[in-house]
């Protein structure tokens, strides 16, 4: 927990989300530093447990519920209760870690942006999670790990690993490694982007066959973007058609995205570009 906080940096006065506070050991600790806890906590019997030990402490709030709105947003009840800035310090709950922090970086751009009238700043995200999650989330190309995910880290975010934990640091024990690790917006690079939904579709449509080579997005149907575009894009961003959806840069992908800004379509059967709230 310590190793945590250090990672995390100082949180004094600060507003913090903590998901999945288990027992509140530290939700505790965050709120000894004196930060302003918001606690979300699915479990009805831990959110009880929460509420009994810890409802009395100056600082802490807590929302009995899901942090994410389905798999598509953060949820609105708990960025009205953050305000325009947070920061994320949690042992995060295995099942939702890699989409909390794709919406959460999602977020940042939109708000850094005025777009979809987001609000709400996450930033750092300081998270214990799965050793594999951690890989994922750091992975580059060409690793079994690369996908979705790595390229929206890469592409808007700056990776601090932390150290690795075995399962007898948690109880109960868990069947696998977890690991420590911090990621930071990167407002510089998130400024280079023209629109993170562009990237997002662009991401989604070219990992769905990861197996498959980029030059199969100028053939389906079900990809936002027209065919000459994406060729063009993939020129611009020295994409090799032949190359695989996991051989591809974030930097690369972010330069298609820049290029296809502007040209999406509606796919036979689908919605276009889809924009999170």
């Amino acid at each position: 927990m310590e190793q945590l906080l250090t990672l995390a940096g100082p949180v004094e006065g600060r507003r913090v989300l903590e998901v999945g506070p288990g027992t509140g050991s530290l939700t505790e600790e965050l709120l000894d530093r004196s930060a302003r806890v918001l606690a979300v906590e699915l479990d009805a019997r831990l959110a009880a447990l929460l509420r009994e030990r810890l409802g009395g402490r100056a600082g802490f709030e807590l929302i009995a519920g899901d942090v994410l709105a389905g798999k598509h947003a953060v949820s609105p009840a708990v960025l009205d209760a953050l305000g325009p800035s947070a920061a994320l310090v949690a042992n995060l709950p295995y099942s939702i870690a890699t989409p909390l922090i794709a919406k959460c970086l999602l977020l940042d751009w939109r708000t850094r942006a005025g777009r979809n009238g987001a609000r709400c700043r996450i930033d750092p995200l300081t998270f214990t999670v799965q050793e594999e999650v951690a890989d994922r989330l750091a992975a580059g190309p060409g690793s079994a790990s690369y996908g979705p995910a790595s390229v929206l880290v890469g592409v808007l975010g700056r990776v601090e690993l932390g150290p690795v934990l075995g399962s007898q640091a948690f109880w109960p024990r868990p069947k696998v490694s977890s690991r420590m690790l911090r990621i930071d917006f990167d407002d510089e690079a998130a400024g280079r982007l023209a629109d993170v939904d562009v990237l997002h579709s662009l991401v989604a449509a070219s990992f769905s066959q990861r197996r498959k080579q980029m030059t199969s997005l100028l053939k389906r149907k079900d990809v936002p973007f027209p065919p000459e575009a994406t060729r063009a894009a993939m020129a611009a961003a020295d994409v090799t058609p032949t190359l695989r959806a996991e051989a591809v840069a974030p930097e690369q992908f972010a330069v298609m995205a820049n290029h296809l800004a502007g040209t999406a379509r509606s796919p036979a059967g689908g919605s276009g570009i889809a924009r999170e709230p």
